[in-house]
């Protein structure tokens, strides 16, 4: 992936608390704009209700869907709830 150098002008309070937030979360703030950024919706999407929203980031970015369905514990859940 390319990358392209930004410059952005952000309150000294806000920088201070995100700074606070990455280390405390082991990321970086690249890393979390970046992701905020690729959450927004862009022309070819529906835009995310405000539920789905909150729950963007929730899970670590190694999470395999496929893996988790295919687990004997997950997969008997999600069948009976879902039928799936």
């Amino acid at each position: 992936m390319s990358t392209n150098k930004l410059t952005l002008s952000i309150d000294a309070a806000t920088v201070k608390k995100a700074k606070r937030y990455v280390a405390a979360h082991g990321t970086s703030l690249s890393r979390l704009l970046t992701q905020y950024l690729a959450s927004l919706p862009d022309d070819t999407r529906q835009p995310f209700s405000p539920r789905v929203s909150r729950l963007a980031g929730v899970l670590p970015q190694q999470t395999d869907i496929e893996e988790y369905k295919e687990h004997k514990e997950h997969k008997e859940h999600l069948h009976g709830k879902y039928g799936l």
